[in-house]
């Protein structure tokens, strides 16, 4: 059921950054690798079917808006107990120019990936050679991009989002996209996805090589210096993972081999005090550090780390201002209990772990997850007894606004 949310969050990032209407439902993703792929427009999304995700302490299901309740909290409390909780004040708001989404390359107008032909390295449990892509419907999911057309093994890409950076050095532009090798007609896809990097020569594609742990979760990707960087996630692979950690590749001329990111992640305390007032939680009076089971006890109550989706598909690294710096976002409940949710925000931290905002979903709401594209976050929330919702806020240059 998790991985039906990550494919809802995907589809919601692709289309706000496609700059169209909020989306009217999700399509079913039916495993965690199938994060990234084949994304809809709001009117598909609209027919697509229920979604649902696993939260820590109780389930979701998801219908883009449709009269779906979710389980009561654990222990047999219904309604949060906080009523009486004092709201953040009021934050004027500014004016903010709309950022316009980075288009494909001139060296990469006219490829259409759905009718592409891409020559594709050895890999153990892939096609290789040239694989022609087109629309199929596999797996319960409607047009996925997949080739070849008969005969297995067999890939599918996922082209929203693509993107574009010069990672071999010689000038020109590379695509990279989330991909997927498949055995057979039955099979799951559990475990394949990856990160494939193609490079365009004329009117050939061709794919320098796949990046990245395989069957892992990958939330976003960017291009960095002549570095592939990936907010990426243990799953069917692992790794001593640190919360918000990045990991990072550059191509060597023959592979690409994995780099330090500068983004470990959340592995000293959070300097919270920044934000207080604005979380519905008390002030702790110093950096609070978590445990290896992401809890801590400051100001008198407990603390969470606990993210809204399990395994954790959300995006943490994201570019608020579109200058290449990266904050983190993390979601942290305080006061929580096994017969109430407690206090529950979201927290943007600067590279030092210190809060520069929080953005507290509304009055007894909880958060289910969320995406970003552009300085645009979306929450996804819900209340016992209610359908899930979204929630947007704006970045202004220093703090989220609706």
């Amino acid at each position: 059921m998790t991985d039906d949310l990550t494919q809802a969050l995907s589809r919601l990032r692709a289309d706000v950054g496609s700059a169209v209407a909020p989306p009217t439902g999700a399509q079913v993703r039916r495993r965690a690798e199938r994060r990234l792929r084949t994304r809809r427009t709001a009117t598909a999304l609209g027919a697509a079917a229920v979604v649902g995700a696993v939260l820590v302490g109780g389930g979701l299901i998801w219908n883009g808006g449709a009269s779906q309740t979710p389980p009561p909290l654990p222990g047999g409390s219904d309604s949060p107990s906080h009523t009486g909780t004092p709201s953040a004040a009021a934050r004027p708001s500014r004016p903010v120019d709309a950022r316009q989404t980075p288009q494909a390359p001139a060296d990469w107008a006219g490829v259409d990936w759905a009718t592409a032909t891409v020559t594709l390295p050895a890999q153990q449990g892939c096609p290789s050679g040239p694989v022609t892509l087109r629309k199929q419907d596999f797996n319960g999911v409607a047009d996925m991009i997949m080739g070849p057309a008969t005969g297995w093994p067999k890939v599918s890409v996922d082209p929203r989002p693509v993107v574009y950076g010069d990672l071999t050095a010689d000038g020109q532009p590379e695509a990279v996209l989330h991909a997927t090798c498949w055995q057979t007609e039955e099979d799951s896809g559990d475990g394949q996805g990856q990160l494939l990097v193609v490079r365009r020569d004329g009117a050939t594609l061709r794919a320098v090589g796949w990046v990245g742990p395989r069957g892992a979760i990958y939330a976003d990707r960017w291009i960095d210096n002549g570095r592939l960087v990936t907010d990426v996630k243990p799953w069917h692979t692992g790794w001593d993972y640190a919360l918000g950690a990045a990991r990072a590749f550059r191509w060597t001329g023959q592979a690409f081999t994995e780099v330090d990111s500068g983004l470990p992640g959340i592995v000293t305390p959070l300097d919270l005090s920044p934000v207080a007032g604005l979380t519905g939680c008390p002030a702790p009076p110093e950096p609070v550090r978590f445990d290896a089971e992401q809890r801590a006890t400051a100001a008198g109550t407990t603390w969470d780390l606990f993210q809204p989706t399990a395994p954790d598909s959300e995006q943490h690294l994201v570019d608020l201002d579109g200058d290449g710096t990266r904050r983190l976002l993390v979601s942290i409940t305080c006061g929580r209990t096994d017969k109430d949710p407690g206090h529950g925000f979201v927290a943007v931290l600067d590279g030092s772990l210190r809060a520069i905002d929080a953005v507290r979903p509304p009055e007894g709401t909880t958060v289910a997850g969320w995406s970003h594209v552009n300085g645009l976050l979306t929450l996804l929330v819900y209340r016992p007894g209610e359908a899930t919702r979204q929630v947007r806020y704006t970045w202004n240059g220093d703090y989220f606004q609706r």
